[in-house]
């Protein structure tokens, strides 16, 4: 039998009937039950079915009904995409909820939502639900994907032990269920992250999702892609739980494209992981990117200095494509050959180092990326696009994915049809095999000629997030809000009727709250939050993003929070990257036991100092910054001051380091 095509779950089980067990959809070092293995195992399209409809089976033997919610309390796993469909072929409703949450976070949208069942990843995350389960609650049963160690408690039961029950059942109930789903039902009440108060649950439907997956998945590359049914591997680290990663991996890597899921063991493990696997996509926030920078240019700057040459040559070369890229226009010849000759003898090499040698496909998103790290890692040949989105929107907006400058493929001539083939065949299916178009001459030869007729048309432009996705309109508002109309736009806010009137202006445009601006080409770049724009003392508008992101560009400085709004001047909170600064420490013989004691070291200040006199040199004079306090403990979702998403929870800063700030004031 065949699933309709227009819901999650219809997708799932379409491709799970094409795929079978030919092609692994899974991938993790875990097993069954969520522990750590030595090995990467796999779990197949047919199997990942099966466990799919005897979970669901056994949700609905414990009394789950149509419309239920279901909260999922676990980081990201296979187990979690096997209970996500399960709720969605029961036709309940599913609370993707963050592992890092405090028990109060927890117990307030397990409230709010009224989730009739918990699945939790580990048996600490099951007993912290219980202690939030009252006997007013809504919480009927807890399912923990691992076993149990001791006696369980009433009302809870293991994974295994619910796809026991469902093995019991009859699995037509099922597949009737999956067809009665409808485009209007919801899936999802996916609460945000709080960065400014209560969290609200954002209410996103089948058809939310899947005109998103088609949305985010509309360049010639991808669709020829999908064409050529090729099954790239991703490296999964980020949490299914936002919209982000589950969009990006699970809905468009896997069930769009059939893509194999990866699971990173843990997001400091990626570098390893990537040797490991060689994966082919990548899909992560800035950070990643970032550090992958830092890490690059400090290795390069302990070289010798003719080696240190050699790859500010080759980056010179990288930065010219990256520019012809950014305006979709031909390179010169020569330029070509060189940056041929880079890859050859410093970016193949260097990215095979780092395991990014069969990368096809980066993305970076969930927070601005700066512009310099984006030419950085583009100019290596990594292909490096950015997007734009929210959780309301299910979340693509914008995305700067590589697509042929004013060409209309479908009215191409053969030869040319033939060339765009050859592109597809040298960015994606060879690329994806760790065959570098460079170092073969065949491969080479075709590069040129395809190049020269058509690929130099591709155009990806750093610094910003891209053109409006299909079926998206988009506008801003007279002070720059960025307003948006599309089938990816949520239905609201989970009882929340007011906060949901609120988000749209009255004919209907939902306000991102982010401030923006359009390129002639219709590029949009984002410039802030909204929210967050600082109004000084005196008047000024100051974005204080775009200068914290300044700041982290900076190879010793690894956070920088601003603070300034109603005040004079501004000021910042500054964390040192200390695995750089203790390199620094131990080649200039400093010595220092303990971070609080490097901080407080004079050369190490002059450093810093001197690094945020760089940032300053470019701003105007109202934006600068006039003094900064190092910490010596950094920022962290544990300890309060970032969101899951790793944004600053900045009125949680300012509390924790008011005496600080004030005392940067004269207070």
């Amino acid at each position: 039998m065949s699933y309709r095509d227009d819901t999650l779950c219809g997708i799932f089980h379409n491709k799970a009937l094409q795929y079978g067990d030919k092609h692994a959809l899974l991938m993790g070092k875990f097993d069954k039950e969520g522990r750590p293995t030595k090995d990467w195992r796999s779990i197949t399209w047919k199997e990942a079915q099966e466990e799919v409809i005897d979970f669901a089976l056994g949700l609905i033997s414990l009394g789950l009904n149509k419309g239920d919610r279901v909260a999922i309390f676990s980081e990201s796993r296979p187990r979690w995409i096997i209970a996500d469909q399960a709720i969605q072929a029961c036709e309940a409703i599913e609370v993707p909820l963050y592992p890092t949450l405090t028990k109060d976070e927890l117990g307030f949208m397990v409230k709010d939502s009224g989730s009739k069942i918990v699945i939790t990843s580990t048996q600490d995350k099951a007993e912290m639900t219980l202690k939030i389960k009252t006997e007013e609650s809504s919480v009927k049963a807890i399912i923990n994907m691992c076993s149990w160690d001791g006696d369980k408690p009433q009302g809870v039961y293991t994974f295994t032990e619910v796809m026991a029950l469902g093995r019991k059942g009859d699995r037509k109930v099922v597949e009737a269920n999956i067809q009665e789903v409808k485009p209007e039902d919801v899936v999802s009440i996916i609460y945000t992250s709080g960065t400014t108060g209560r969290p609200k649950g954002a209410i996103l439907t089948q058809s939310n999702w899947v005109a998103n997956m088609h949305q985010a998945s509309n360049s010639t590359l991808m669709k020829r892609q999908a064409e050529l049914d090729q099954h790239l591997l991703h490296l999964v680290h980020l949490p299914l739980c936002h919209v982000y990663g589950r969009s990006s991996d699970y809905h468009v890597g896997a069930l769009k494209l059939g893509g194999i899921l990866a699971f990173a063991e843990s997001f400091d493990t990626i570098p390893k992981n990537l040797l490991d696997l060689r994966p082919n996509a990548i899909i992560s926030i800035p950070r990643f990117y970032e550090k992958t920078y830092d890490t690059i240019r400090s290795a390069v700057s302990r070289q010798n200095k003719t080696l240190q040459k050699i790859f500010e040559w080759a980056l010179r070369q990288g930065e010219k494509f990256a520019q012809s890229m950014a305006t979709g226009s031909r390179m010169a010849q020569t330029d070509l050959l060189q940056f041929s000759l880079a890859n050859i003898l410093v970016f193949n090499k260097l990215k095979k180092q780092a395991g990014l040698d069969r990368l096809v496909l980066a993305v970076s998103g969930g927070g601005k990326l700066s512009k310099e790290v984006c030419v950085f890692m583009r100019s290596l040949g990594v292909q490096l696009n950015e997007g734009y989105g929210l959780t309301e929107t299910a979340p693509v907006i914008n995305f700067n994915e590589p697509e042929f400058r004013d060409v209309d493929i479908d009215s191409l001539g053969w030869f040319k049809k033939k060339m765009v083939d050859w592109t597809v065949d040298l960015m994606v299916t060879q690329q994806a095999k760790g065959k570098s178009p460079y170092t073969n001459p065949i491969r080479s030869l075709k590069l040129s000629i395809a190049y020269n007729t058509i690929a130099h048309r591709l155009q990806v432009k750093p610094g910003t997030v891209g053109r409006p996705v299909i079926w998206t309109e988009e506008k801003l508002a007279d002070d720059g809000e960025i307003l948006v109309k599309g089938p990816q736009v949520f239905k609201g806010y989970w009882n929340m009727p007011e906060e949901t009137k609120d988000s749209f202006t009255d004919d209907g445009w939902f306000k991102t709250g982010d401030i923006g601006e359009f390129d002639k080409e219709g590029f949009l770049s984002i410039t802030d939050r909204k929210k967050e724009i600082f109004v000084t003392s005196g008047g000024k508008n100051i974005a204080p993003h775009p200068i914290e992101l300044s700041l982290i560009a900076k190879p010793y400085i690894d956070q920088a929070c601003l603070t300034g709004d109603g005040r004079k001047y501004i000021t910042a909170l500054v964390v040192p990257d200390f695995k750089e600064i203790k390199r620094f420490a131990k080649t200039n013989g400093i010595q220092a036991a303990t971070e609080k004691e490097l901080v407080a070291n004079t050369q190490i200040k002059e450093l810093i100092k001197k690094q945020v006199d760089e940032v300053n040199t470019d701003l105007a004079r109202y934006e600068q910054i006039k003094y900064y306090a190092v910490l010596d403990t950094p920022f962290t979702v544990e300890t309060g001051e970032l969101t899951p998403t790793l944004k600053f929870k900045r009125r949680i800063i300012n509390e924790k380091y008011k005496q600080l700030i004030e005392s940067m004031y004269g207070n």
